[in-house]
């Protein structure tokens, strides 16, 4: 939770930075925002996740290197980049931090997991946020929610500046989508751990392996279709990347 508190304060310097275009809020709303990511990609390492712990970690040097872009860019490229992420942060946050919004989307993931698990036959049993199936229980927390990925195309693809149409149906194909390939996942796991089809690790396996592997090529395929209907979400990508090399860069 503490990684999370942290991340929350950096959305007070970045609004300002969004409204007033204050470099140094805007700057040190993202070291804010790097330290948290540090400190959580530190966490899964202790907890021997990782694929999360790489990616936290790398996810906090890039936010560096952001609150050093901040500074010395003189383009809008950052205030905007900063706008969709504030947008995502304000979607993410409630669910973290209000219980009835915590509760309410875990045990619906639950439930529709277990909906989906009984539609393909198998008959699994859904006691709030627990799923049982073969004397195997399985219990879904936050992150076996996406909500962490659908803050992100909720942001990136209703914040950009495009025609409201595009921004909806890019919203479309990429968050409802999101969840669904989620319910799968986390079905996939389940049954996975409950009939033990990778021998007595099965749930590493399943979770920590082949789940994170297949949800990397899905989003990065999702990524393509969104970018593909929002080109101006694409030409904002590749306009941060040449502002970051242009920070630095070496003559």
């Amino acid at each position: 939770m503490l990684p999370e508190i942290i991340a929350s304060t950096a959305l007070v310097p970045m609004i300002f930075y969004v409204l007033k275009y204050n470099r140094v809020l805007g700057a040190l709303g993202w070291v804010i925002f790097a330290t948290a990511s540090l400190i959580k990609g530190f966490e899964f390492l202790n907890s021997a996740d990782y694929y999360n712990s790489i990616l936290f970690l790398i996810s906090g040097l890039f936010f560096l290197i952001l609150s050093k872009s901040v500074i010395s860019s003189r383009s809008r490229v950052m205030v905007e980049v900063t706008s969709f992420s504030v947008l995502s942060c304000a979607i993410y946050f409630p669910f973290v931090f209000f219980e009835f919004l915590n509760t309410f989307i875990i045990e619906k993931t639950a439930y529709l997991s277990s909906q989906l698990g009984n539609v393909l036959g198998f008959p699994i049993i859904v006691e709030g946020r627990v799923l049982e199936l073969n004397e195997s229980y399985v219990e879904i927390i936050l992150p076996c929610t996406a909500i962490e990925s659908i803050s992100l195309f909720t942001g990136a693809t209703l914040g950009i500046k495009a025609e409201s149409s595009r921004k909806i149906k890019a919203f479309l194909i990429s968050v409802p989508v999101i969840y669904f390939l989620n319910l799968l996942r986390n079905l996939f796991v389940l049954l996975s751990f409950s009939y033990s089809w990778f021998g007595e690790n099965s749930f590493y396996i399943a979770h920590n392996l082949i789940s994170k592997i297949l949800a990397t090529f899905a989003l990065i395929i999702i990524t393509y279709v969104v970018f593909r209907v929002l080109p101006e979400l694409a030409e904002l990508i590749y306009s941060l990347k040449n502002e970051i090399l242009k920070g630095v860069r070496i003559d």
